[in-house]
């Protein structure tokens, strides 16, 4: 190669690393989360510089998948990670999670992540939550979790008779 030639192919020290992105479609279980889980982690290790994005974004990963385990109708689970090139020169992660749900199980997701939304303080609402949780079941601990601890921006959509849960963060 040339010396001309060199000096237009770019090399990782002086270009943006790639989009990089893993979906998943499968029936979670306790043990294919927590591999999932690390999978995940070591795959984002090499994606991410920084080691405290990587454990926010498995630790979003991981609450979303236990959640699609309690709240599927079907069992049936879509698990779809991406980090993406933004203008400016930052990342952003983004961890969609979608299964089959009831309409009351749709609203009450809505519900919740509206009201994480609107939080003056996270952190704050989660530990609440962790108070109530101990007297009934479907808490909404895990989204919390993913709000207050891994500091992610939630949303979520309705599609025919699926939810579809998006989490996302900026990272280096």
């Amino acid at each position: 190669m040339s010396a001309a030639e060199s000096l237009h192919t770019p090399t990782h020290g002086d270009s943006a690393p790639p989009d990089s992105a893993i979906r998943v479609t499968f029936r979670p279980t306790v043990p294919l989360i927590s591999s999932t889980r690390r999978f995940s982690a070591d795959l984002l290790a090499s994606v991410l510089k920084d080691p405290d994005c990587t454990s926010r974004v498995t630790l979003t990963i991981h609450e979303l998948l236990e959640n699609t385990l309690k709240y599927s109708t079907d069992g049936q689970a879509l698990l779809h990670v991406t980090v993406a090139n933004v203008e400016g020169g930052g990342r952003r992660v983004e961890i969609v999670a979608r299964n089959r749900a009831t309409p009351e199980q749709a609203e009450d997701l809505r519900r919740r992540i509206h009201a994480l939304a609107e939080a003056p303080d996270p952190m704050a609402l989660y530990v609440d939550l962790m108070r109530e949780s101990a007297q009934r079941s479907g808490s909404g601990l895990g989204l919390a979790r993913i709000r207050a601890e891994a500091e992610m921006d939630l949303s979520w959509a309705r599609e025919g008779d699926a939810v579809v849960v998006s989490a996302t963060t900026a990272a280096e």
